[in-house]
Formats: C-alpha cells, sequence, structure tokens
C-alpha cells in the first residue's frame, strides 16, 4: 500500500496518524480548546463546524493562525451522529464556505448526500489543493462485509483521498468483519479509515498498523464519538504496537 500525503502526512505505511476532534461551540472556547490540544500527541485536527455556534470565518481564521496542525474541517449532520440540521442544497453551500475560505488542509463530505454531490464537493476542494475525506457513519448496526467494501469502493471512485466508514458493532464478530473489510480494502484501494464504534470497536482504534486504517480519532477535551480513547493513552498504545516514530 502507497501513502498518500496530505498537507505534508503520509497516511499509510503502517503508521497510523491521530486526529483529535475540536467542538467548541463559542470563540473564546476554541481558543482554550487549542491551547489545551497543543500538548497533545496529535498529527492534525478536525474542527467540527457543526458544533461552533458563532461566525464561521472567525474560527476559521483563529485556527489558520493558531493550529499550528493542519485541520480537517468537518461539517456533521444529524443522520450521520452530528449536531447540523439541514436540507442537500444547504449542505452543499456550507461545505463549499468551508472550502473557498481557504483555511482547512482537508474538507469531510459526507457521501450520504448522494454520490454525485460528494463527487462536486471534492472536486472543490482538490481545486483549492486541499484533501478530500468521504465519509459515512452508520449508528444502528454494521453492514456486511460486501456492503462495507462497497461503501468503501464507492467512495474512492467518487475522489475520496480518504475513504472513512464508521459502523455500530454488536457482537465481536462484527468488530472482526470490520477489521478484515479494512485489510481487503487498503490492499485494493490504498489507505482508509475505518472504526468500530463504542467500548467494543475500541480494538478498531488502535489496530490500523495491521489493518490499514491510516487516522484514528482520538479524545481532546472530550471525545465526539462513542468510543473514542483519550489522545495521550492512543499514542501510548500505538506506540507499543507500531514502534515509536
Amino acid at each position: 500500500m502507497s501513502p498518500i500525503t496530505i498537507a505534508n502526512i503520509a497516511f499509510g505505511g503502517g503508521r497510523t496518524r491521530i486526529c483529535v476532534p475540536l467542538t467548541a461551540g463559542s470563540l473564546p472556547e476554541l481558543g482554550e480548546e487549542l491551547k489545551a490540544a497543543a500538548a497533545l500527541p496529535a498529527d492534525l485536527y478536525e474542527w467540527r463546524a457543526d458544533y461552533f455556534l458563532g461566525d464561521w470565518a472567525s474560527a476559521l481564521a483563529l485556527l489558520k493562525e493558531q493550529a499550528g496542525r493542519p485541520v480537517l474541517a468537518t461539517l456533521r449532520t444529524k443522520g450521520q451522529g452530528g449536531e447540523w440540521e439541514g436540507g442537500p442544497e444547504a449542505y452543499e453551500e456550507a461545505v463549499l464556505r468551508l472550502v473557498g475560505s481557504g483555511a482547512p488542509a482537508m474538507v469531510d463530505v459526507e457521501l450520504a448526500w448522494g454520490e454525485e454531490r460528494a463527487r462536486r464537493l471534492m472536486e472543490a476542494a482538490h481545486a483549492r489543493g486541499m484533501g478530500a475525506v468521504a465519509s459515512h457513519h452508520d449508528f444502528a448496526a454494521t453492514p456486511s462485509q460486501e456492503d462495507m467494501l462497497a461503501l468503501l469502493t464507492r467512495m474512492k471512485a467518487l475522489g475520496a483521498d480518504l475513504p472513512k466508514l464508521a459502523v455500530m458493532p454488536r457482537c465481536p464478530q462484527e468488530v472482526l468483519a470490520l477489521l478484515h473489510v479494512t485489510w481487503q480494502a487498503a490492499e485494493r484501494l490504498g489507505p482508509v479509515v475505518t472504526m468500530s464504534m463504542g467500548p467494543l470497536g475500541r480494538l478498531s482504534r488502535v489496530s490500523g498498523g495491521l489493518t490499514g486504517s491510516c487516522l484514528s480519532f482520538a479524545a481532546g477535551l472530550r471525545p465526539s464519538a462513542p468510543g473514542q480513547i483519550g489522545a495521550a493513552e492512543l499514542r501510548r498504545i500505538l506506540d507499543a504496537l507500531e514502534g515509536e516514530a
């Protein structure tokens, strides 16, 4: 599997990168969150625009000035486990605002809004020199292995640099199924991002060096999804499993 480089970070090749979500609701809170995150072993941050209640332009300017690490901008919608509410056209317009700002190094695009919309948004990100993460979340179940592999393959074909799939396991066998699909997808497609959510799926957050999932989301001040491990703890585990950089 050949690594993919985005914002001078190599994704893939056996070393799992750590992304810490920023979930502040206001500009002062975002400033404090950035100060706390600076001490964490993160390779990049995910700015959750759906949590932010203030002016996006001010937040993006602050991130550009003070983040010190590449930023993945994500507008996570209600249907995909986030806070943002709106229709497909409003979603596309909002993501294009994030892309147009030029501030993030990468942007998340939800597959749930349709393949053609996802393709357009990822093309817009690439036109601005940004990386594109196509994502899909299933908080109710773990689809079949065939369906999971098909989802990751579709996201890659639509232009995703990093296809991302998060599922909810109901038994240990479903965690193992996700790990197997991840290995298959990484062999065929290159670096991917996958996780089984919740306590049962924590193994999936530390096994990327084996399976090919190149990025793990880790909690900073607070988690943004069920099952996230604290960033410092995750770094210790990954160093033990993968060796220190």
